[in-house]
């Protein structure tokens, strides 16, 4: 089997081995392309290959496994809160029957669920969820961090990190939307059936 090595080391590079594998074949679909790079990659350089792709995998993960994306905006109280008798989340809603209102229930015990009342003060104790949520907070792809231990620094990277990927994507999409209309207003069913000078035009629209 074919091994892919990097210009300036012995080191098998899967990253190489992709790249050959997609300047030689006509298939288009990652998932068609995987089984391919894995065909070609040696048992002894197995470990290897799972080392390189796995800080992409654990990032995608980390990206996916985030508690509903962080708050977005802080909390604002539109309405005074109302007063209430009860203030322990954990009390039993009383039932609306005459006689078992809130002032009936006063002198009452309420029944609370054994355990629930520690379990509640941990969870409350420990904040939100999304505080520890991981994200990039520098440039150097390694420097990641708790959402609940970033500074004001750490936060501006990351928003910074994630307007410039929107601004790009926008783009993109931008130079894909002009494509697609030189395709319709030229008639062609594909782009490469566009006339060789609108193709000379247009550059890398699509990239």
């Amino acid at each position: 089997m074919a091994r892919a090595r990097s210009a300036d080391a012995t080191d098998f590079s899967l990253r190489h081995l992709i790249r050959e594998v997609l300047d030689t074949s006509t298939m288009n679909d990652p998932h068609a392309i995987a089984p391919e790079v894995l065909r070609r990659v040696d048992a002894s350089d197995l470990r290897a290959a799972l080392g390189e792709c796995l800080p992409a995998l654990v990032r995608e993960v980390i990206r996916g496994s985030r508690n509903g994306g962080f708050p977005s905006s802080p909390p604002q109280r539109s309405t005074p809160p109302r007063l209430t008798l009860h203030t322990d989340p954990d009390a039993e809603v009383m039932s609306e029957h005459p006689g078992s209102g809130p002032m009936a229930s006063v002198g009452r015990t309420s029944a609370k669920k054994p355990g629930r009342s520690a379990k509640v003060a941990a969870i409350r104790a420990a904040g939100p969820r999304w505080l520890t949520d991981r994200i990039n907070t520098a440039a150097d792809p390694r420097e990641w961090k708790r959402v609940g231990d970033c500074s004001f620094a750490d936060l501006m990277f990351a928003a910074g990190q994630r307007r410039d990927q929107a601004a790009r994507t926008s783009a993109a999409a931008d130079r894909l939307e002009s494509l697609a209309e030189l395709v319709r207003a030229h008639g062609a069913d594909r782009v490469r059936d566009l006339p060789a000078s609108v193709l000379a035009e247009v550059g890398g629209a699509a990239a």
